[in-house]
């Protein structure tokens, strides 16, 4: 009889060995999951906790260490500039609704400042100078859509051609869709003679890149 017990409580313990421990809850005192959403604060960081739940940069499963300095600062600068982006977008979408046109654009036309300021990264010039001109060219329609629902299609026309003289030369692609852009109001407008102008202009510039191949 005391054999038999002494091989069941081998076995509960064995038992017990390999079993997982059950997960810590947020509320026992552990932090939230990462990418659960956290509607008080950062990801990962607990209601009424000050700082960040992760230092800027790190990701699930990274090692824990120390960031390079110079890093951690401009990974919080890149982070203020798109805080103060988003913040300008929203201001636009407020002054729209308030019928204050020119407000609203001029809150799109700090974005425009804001990210043109953004240097590209130092290890990959080329594809950063693109990903900047991919957050450029929405912006330049957005402000064009603002005049044109006002009838206001000479400050649309001047607003597309602004960001394609800035684009034809380092990024033709963003710069066709913006001419693009501009013969559709051309055309809307019944300007065809315009329009067929802006579109030949994306056939000779997109030729030259194709000759350069």
């Amino acid at each position: 009889m005391i054999r038999r017990l002494s091989i069941g409580l081998m076995v509960i313990l064995a038992v017990a060995l390999v079993m997982p421990l059950p997960a810590q809850q947020p509320d026992q005192g552990g932090n939230p999951e990462i990418g659960q959403g956290n509607p008080h604060g950062f990801p990962g960081q607990r209601p009424g906790q000050s700082g960040h739940g992760m230092r800027p940069g790190m990701r699930p499963g990274m090692r824990h260490g120390p960031m390079d300095p110079e890093m951690e600062k401009e990974m919080i600068r890149r982070n203020s500039v798109m805080a103060m982006a988003e913040a300008h977008k929203n201001l636009s979408f407020i002054y729209e609704k308030q019928g204050k046109i020119d407000e609203a654009a001029a809150e799109l036309k700090k974005i425009l400042a804001l990210i043109s300021n953004e240097p590209a990264p130092a290890d990959e010039p080329e594809d950063g100078k693109r990903r900047l001109t991919g957050k450029l060219v929405p912006v330049y329609h957005e402000i064009a859509r603002l005049y044109l629902q006002n009838n206001r299609t000479e400050d649309a026309e001047k607003i597309i051609n602004e960001g394609v003289t800035r684009f034809a030369d380092d990024d033709p692609a963003a710069a066709s869709r913006l001419l693009l852009h501009l013969g559709e109001i051309y055309k809307n407008s019944n300007n065809l003679d315009k329009a067929a102008e802006n579109y030949k202009r994306i056939i000779e510039m997109n030729q030259k890149v194709l000759d350069q191949k």
